[in-house]
């Protein structure tokens, strides 16, 4: 009986572990009639850390590749390496051929990311 409670709790705190931090959010938003001011996360900075800059960015599984997932700013990135691709126009105008490889610390995933879309 004592192993199976142990591994309930186990199993209950990893689950807690892997709800998103905005779990139950949405409750917690006073109703004013108008839309709630969205809030951004912090990201931390440097090194290998950065953000997305954007919403809905296509995160693809080789440089111009298929896609793999999605990634917006505030979810953050941790960077692997740059690699050069198809080029690409950046919403100011500017073009580049540089695509980097990162995570999305939010959802995981890893991908590649027109350097565009990268802070």
């Amino acid at each position: 009986m004592m192993k199976r409670t142990t591994a309930a709790t186990a199993l209950a705190g990893a689950a807690l572990l892997l709800t998103p931090f905005t779990a139950g959010h949405a409750s917690a938003t006073p109703t004013t009639g108008k839309a709630p001011a969205t809030r951004l996360a912090a990201c931390e900075t440097g090194g290998p850390h950065t953000d997305f800059r954007g919403t809905a960015i296509h995160m693809r599984n080789r440089p111009g590749g298929s896609h793999v997932g999605w990634a917006n700013q505030g979810d953050c990135a941790y960077w692997y390496q740059a690699d050069p691709g198809p080029r690409v126009q950046c919403p100011d105008g500017s073009n580049t051929v540089a695509w980097q490889l990162v995570q999305n610390k939010r959802t995981g995933v890893v991908g590649y990311v027109s350097a565009c879309y990268l802070g």
